[in-house]
């Protein structure tokens, strides 16, 4: 086996099949695509309900690089925290994911300045689910399976960002034109996002795998 070891260096622990039977890292997975479907109606209706809300159509497009400005900002501070030792990517996740449902459902209040403040908080919100999932996935699963889990959670995200605006956007033309709506919607897809990594939390706080070993770099 020690030869096989050297052999192949770069062998992982698991497959993506047993990987999937990992219930933390299948509720991580699941998590994701409600996170995903959410953001990218966000993104999709965001102009169309400012311009409902007053504003005009080069101030309403101008909210997207609102949003992605104090994203980056987001991603820079997430960043950081995670490394902290008195802080987790599980619990930066699930305070930030729960801060996104509740600002997304304080979208359509805005007015003027209030949406681009709320805007800003928002798109600031949002940076922090996919700039900590890979110490996240690190510490539910170990470093050796990192390649093989980010690789399903990315396909997992693609899927939701496709199914995601299409889903909003035929509830839109069934049930109402109030662009409102999907950002209730969005909302709702936050708060079951941060109420399966709450689940995680809840399984998984005494078994994460340390990071005890790593560099500053």
């Amino acid at each position: 086996s020690d030869n096989s070891e050297i052999q192949n260096p770069g062998r992982k622990d698991n497959s993506g099949r047993s990987l999937l039977c990992n219930i933390p890292f299948l509720l991580m997975t699941v998590g994701n695509i409600p996170f995903a479907m959410a953001i990218y109606i966000s993104y999709t209706y965001l102009p169309s309900m400012a311009v409902q809300s007053g504003l005009s159509f080069s101030d309403a497009s101008f909210l997207i690089s609102v949003v992605g400005i104090s994203n980056s900002v987001g991603r820079l501070v997430s960043g950081w925290l995670a490394d902290l030792r008195w802080t987790t990517p599980l619990g930066i996740t699930i305070i930030t994911t729960a801060a996104a449902c509740m600002f997304c459902s304080l979208l359509p209040s805005g007015q003027h300045w209030s949406l681009l403040v709320l805007t800003s908080v928002f798109g600031f919100s949002i940076s922090a689910g996919p700039t900590v999932s890979t110490p996240l996935l690190v510490d539910l699963l170990g470093i050796k399976n990192l390649n093989t889990a980010f690789g399903i959670l990315t396909f997992a995200r693609g899927l939701a960002a496709l199914v995601g605006p299409s889903a909003a956007g035929f509830i839109l033309d069934s049930f109402s034109a109030n662009f409102f709506l999907p950002f209730y919607i969005g909302s709702a897809l936050f708060g079951l996002s941060a109420f399966l990594h709450l689940i995680i939390w809840c399984l998984s706080r005494n078994t994460f795998v340390r990071r005890d070993g790593y560099l500053s770099l």
